[in-house]
């Protein structure tokens, strides 16, 4: 049996930054860090996830964690580590001869060790509060803050135990204390140290953002490292990455106070290069989908993107692209290459949730008509600015945006066009849900001309979309009839450039319809 401890609270640092969360349910590349640590356990292996009692899972979490097999344990909040521990084994009924291990809620491993009667260890340079394990005697001890540990090794927060019950025996015995009782079980049954440098912890501040930066480098293999606190990109698609370094490059000088420093920009013969520094800072689609932070900080990070666009457009240039050309034409070329592969008819009325709608061809056409009116207003764009691609700095209340798009509709570098852009790219994170979507927090069925479609959805959300609607009416005169109608063009068409996802295809345009109807709605 796997017991994952996660019945605490993460500490008052990343409360800051995530809101009231169990250590489990902390996002890491885009999902929660629970989803990483149940692909590591092998298949069949009774898995049990403890967490706060008073703590509740949204609706698609539990779903997931109950499709999965995944046992929820709720533990009173005020229980120490050895107690949290002792109590979920009462509770539970669980063979005492079958191996216990224990995994920390905030920690991960590439790959966990087997076997029972171990405790996994690390090697660590930094002075924390780690506990710290002798290697002279298997010993544990809290370290000293002043003095650190006197060995150049921690605990990891993985265990197992052949024993469970004397386990819980020595806890008790140590008046609660998961140290001395893991000594104590050790002094009896010798537990056998494991190294593990695979090892992220995301249980403190600093070594969260870390972990997060290790992890994406094992994962982005060639396309992306981050090492010596620097960002390398690298790939074969050379014109994308030299419009992104372009756009560094030439952006003006106010402007790189939103952007990490360009370090290096270099063209192979089959690759292009590109280094910025690398900021420990958390993208915004992460912190929209998964913490729970307050609206009135919403509200903050919202200021803080507006900033952005309209010191944009103190560099404007006298031509670009026609709002005609960015939405209703390209959505007609997509839908025109999304059409030749799909299973829905693009020209028959589709129903959508039970309730008759317009064909997609038709309802590309309803929203077409209500995209705001074309400004001819030209100046310094990001290209792509939703979540994911902006940095929240929670010290200076600003944003560092990353990954432009650097081209223009013929593929040319610029680093100029319509501002009204860069709000439909931000209103299809905030008012579209796209994050949301990808992050895998919907569900779509389709059959013949009937769709299937749920979002999550809550009410913190519902407050920063009317929020955001209120602050581009008043800053930028965009009503929200014509946000509503960009996000739909948006949506309907990105549906090529997810071929390989039919059912987020399927999620794109179910949540289209969502959008028609709420647009439709403010007629009412």
């Amino acid at each position: 049996m796997y017991l994952i401890t996660s019945a605490a609270y993460i500490p008052s640092e990343l409360q800051s930054e995530f809101g009231h969360l169990p250590p489990s349910f902390l996002p890491v590349g885009n999902r929660r860090l629970f989803h990483h640590q149940i692909e590591r356990i092998p298949a069949g292996e009774r898995i049990v996830l403890t967490l706060p009692q008073q703590f509740q899972p949204g609706p698609y979490d539990q779903a997931f964690l109950q499709k999965r097999g995944i046992e929820l344990l709720f533990l009173p909040e005020h229980l120490s580590l050895g107690e949290s521990v002792v109590y979920a084994l009462n509770l539970l009924e669980f063979d005492a001869k079958e191996t216990l291990t224990l995994l920390h809620g905030d920690t991960l491993f590439e790959q966990l060790p087997s076997g029972s009667d171990k405790i996994g260890i690390s090697p660590v340079e930094e002075n924390y509060n780690w506990t710290c394990y002798d290697p002279s005697t298997g010993l544990l001890r809290p370290s000293e803050s002043d003095n650190g540990c006197a060995s150049d090794w921690i605990i990891n927060g993985y265990f197992s135990f052949s024993e469970p019950k004397s386990l819980v025996r020595h806890i008790v015995s140590a008046n609660w204390d998961f140290i001395q009782g893991i000594n104590g079980y050790h002094a009896e049954l010798p537990l056998i140290p494991e190294s593990c440098d695979d090892w992220y912890d995301f249980g403190h501040g600093h070594t969260y953002y870390q972990s997060k930066s290790q992890m994406t480098t094992q994962r982005a293999f060639n396309d992306m490292q981050i090492r010596d606190q620097v960002v390398t990109k690298s790939s074969l698609k050379k014109q994308k990455l030299a419009a992104e370094a372009h756009w560094y490059q030439t952006l003006p000088g106010p402007m790189r106070l939103y952007t990490p420093q360009l370090l290096e920009a270099v063209e192979h013969d089959e690759r292009f290069t590109y280094s910025i520094e690398y900021l420990h800072l958390t993208a915004l689609n992460e912190l929209y989908v998964f913490s729970l932070l307050p609206a009135k900080f919403w509200d903050r990070v919202l200021r803080a993107c507006c900033r952005f666009i309209h010191h944009a457009q103190q560099f404007p240039v006298e031509s670009g692209p026609t709002l005609g050309q960015l939405f209703g034409q390209k959505t007609a070329q997509r839908l025109a290459e999304y059409g030749r592969s799909a299973t829905i008819d693009l020209a028959v009325p589709l129903r959508v949730n039970g309730q008759q709608h317009l064909s997609i061809y038709e309802l590309a056409q309803a929203s077409e008509s209500a995209l705001p009116a074309d400004n001819r207003a030209y100046n310094v764009l990001h290209g792509d600015l939703c979540f994911s691609n902006i940095l929240y700095d929670f010290r200076t209340g600003s944003i560092k945006v990353i990954d432009p798009r650097g081209l223009d509709l013929d593929n040319n570098l610029s680093i100029h066009g319509n501002s009204l852009y860069d709000l439909a790219k931000l209103a299809h994170s905030i008012i579209g849900l796209y994050d949301v979507i990808i992050a895998g927090y919907f569900n779509a069925s389709q059959h013949q001309q009937e769709l299937l479609f749920s979002i999550t959805e809550n009410s913190v959300r519902e407050q920063v979309m009317a929020s955001f609607c209120q602050m581009v009416s008043e800053q930028f005169g965009v009503t929200p009839r014509a946000l509503y109608a960009m996000q739909i063009q948006l949506f309907l068409s990105m549906l090529p450039l997810h071929s390989d996802r039919p059912d987020r295809q399927l999620g794109f345009i179910g949540n289209a319809y969502r959008l028609y109807d709420l647009m439709e709605a403010l007629e009412k």
